[in-house]
């Protein structure tokens, strides 16, 4: 499902050429180049992987492109990829390490990375002989990819070429589970901040790259269904109501006469769950390029599908293919809530602002957490329940008739009715399991009450490095800078 052609990459290209800056020497503009057709390639594909691969596609690349510098070798990629797997030391001298850990430095001590050779962590069981504690500090620590390394800080931030990859494969061999944190942080360092940044392509920039001839294809996981977004988007084109059809055994007759209806009118035409019409699919490219027929230019056909592995390669090569997925993490989750859903009308919806907006975050943070905890297995939920945005949509939806209400009716707002209706029927509704009820409903009571106007409030329950707050603004842009600022 993850496809592209050479067709695809040269609309990049030729876009990276005409948009990229203009520089008077030529080594500038074609860097300039560089680096706009590297940025613009990261987007197209980044957008059509799902959150499991995002990082190994960015970390491939990001090791590819210092290959072709010079600036590493197939060995270094090798000592990132396998640490100390093949090798069997018996002679562990800590009793704090396990013996995996300890054959991975074994192997970093005998490794010499980039072109030089140089073998940078020669002396490193000396040095934790020596600094015991601190290194026994380091690899205890929540987030060794952010601490001072042990007597070799000073050493890797004075090599500039390849500081940022050997503090990485550091915290590989020391801390696996801290990989793909370092990995994002060592990418960000290496090819720029922006590569760190969650990409939430949101629907109007999709539209703008797609043609009559150009379909876009979601490729789904559970519980997303990108049909509402672009029923709402529609509106804006007065496309609305959108041609649909579900596909499925001798549907391709109706799905082909909208198509053709559409190439008439410039109506706008979904078809979901295109895997159970495969042999359809492999039509498409025929289809959507007739050579009797004048196509009106405003058609546009949006294709929902699961993955497939006999998913035609035709379609896929000529699609502009995206995800639906909750991001990983609490930043990201937020960032894409605030990208995609809430924008500068959402926060002045309601009156009064000042209880609207801090409301409207408190329940993004919620939604945010609860897709979080699916992550955590059995212990975050006793079964994985399928939390998407519409869940999120209808419950602004009842806060904000229930706060326009209450302001109409100068009543006081009913904080029960509020919990009730987000964590019993709008989440509630497909949780089947007592704990977890009680769990949501707990999430529902903490912050969905009338402290959460205080200046004092936190989300968390006790002081961290990071305390989650409630931000108030007037500006949304300020909202996603305070997004952006909170802990990876």
């Amino acid at each position: 499902m993850y496809n592209v052609s050479l067709g695809q990459f040269l609309d990049i290209f030729y876009d990276g050429i005409d948009n990229s800056p203009k520089a008077q020497l030529t080594k500038d503009r074609v860097q300039n180049i560089i680096n706009s057709l590297t940025y613009k390639s990261y987007r197209y594909i980044n957008r059509g992987l799902f959150e499991r691969d995002k990082t190994t596609f960015k970390l491939m690349m990001c090791v590819r492109i210092m290959i072709q510098e010079n600036v590493l070798n197939g060995a270094d990629v090798g000592m990132l990829l396998k640490a100390g797997a093949a090798v069997d030391d018996r002679n562990k001298k800590f009793n704090w390490l396990d013996a995996k850990t300890w054959n991975n430095i074994i192997a970093l001590t005998k490794h010499k990375f980039g072109m030089d050779g140089n073998m940078f962590y020669k002396g490193l069981v000396d040095s934790m002989t020596r600094s015991s504690p601190e290194w026994r500090a380091y690899f205890d620590s929540d987030a060794p990819e952010s601490e001072t390394v042990p007597d070799y800080e000073d050493k890797i931030n004075a090599d500039l070429t390849l500081g940022s990859f050997l503090n990485f494969v550091l915290v590989r061999c020391f801390r696996e589970d801290r990989s793909q944190v370092a990995a994002n942080k060592f990418i960000s360092k290496v090819l720029d901040p922006a590569y760190g940044q969650p990409v939430n392509d949101q629907i109007m920039d999709i539209h703008a790259e797609s043609m009559p001839n150009r379909p876009v294809l979601y490729l789904l996981s559970t519980g997303a269904d990108p049909t509402g977004a672009i029923d709402d988007y529609a509106r804006k084109f007065k496309k609305f109501p959108t041609k649909k059809t579900s596909m499925g055994e001798e549907m391709e007759g109706p799905a082909l006469a909208q198509i053709k209806d559409g190439f008439k009118t410039g109506d706008w035409v979904i078809l979901n769950n295109c895997h159970l019409s495969l042999e359809f699919m492999a039509e498409m490219e025929v289809i959507l390029n007739p050579k009797d027929v004048e196509v009106n230019p405003e058609f546009r056909l949006w294709i929902t599908c699961a993955p497939d592995p006999n998913f035609p390669l035709g379609l896929l090569q000529m699609a502009i293919k995206c995800t639906l997925e909750p991001p990983k993490g609490m930043k990201a989750g937020m960032n894409r809530t605030y990208n995609t859903m809430v924008s500068q009308d959402f926060i002045e919806k309601v009156e009064p602002y000042e209880k609207w907006r801090p409301l409207t975050f408190a329940v993004c943070f919620l939604h945010s957490v609860v897709q979080e905890r699916r992550k955590f297995g059995p212990i975050g939920f006793s079964m994985p329940y399928e939390f998407n945005g519409s869940d999120l949509d209808a419950s602004m939806l009842y806060m904000e008739k229930h706060m326009t209400t209450c302001l109409l009716q100068n009543r006081k707002y009913e904080w029960e009715a509020m919990q009730q209706m987000c964590c019993a029927i709008q989440y509630g509704g497909k949780i089947t399991q007592e704990e977890d009820r009680a769990l949501f409903f707990t999430y529902g009571w903490m912050f969905i009450r009338e402290d959460i106007f205080g200046p004092n409030f936190m989300f968390n329950q006790s002081p961290l490095e990071y305390n989650y707050m409630i931000p108030d603004f007037p500006d949304h842009v300020s909202y996603l800078n305070f997004i952006n600022a909170m802990p990876e």
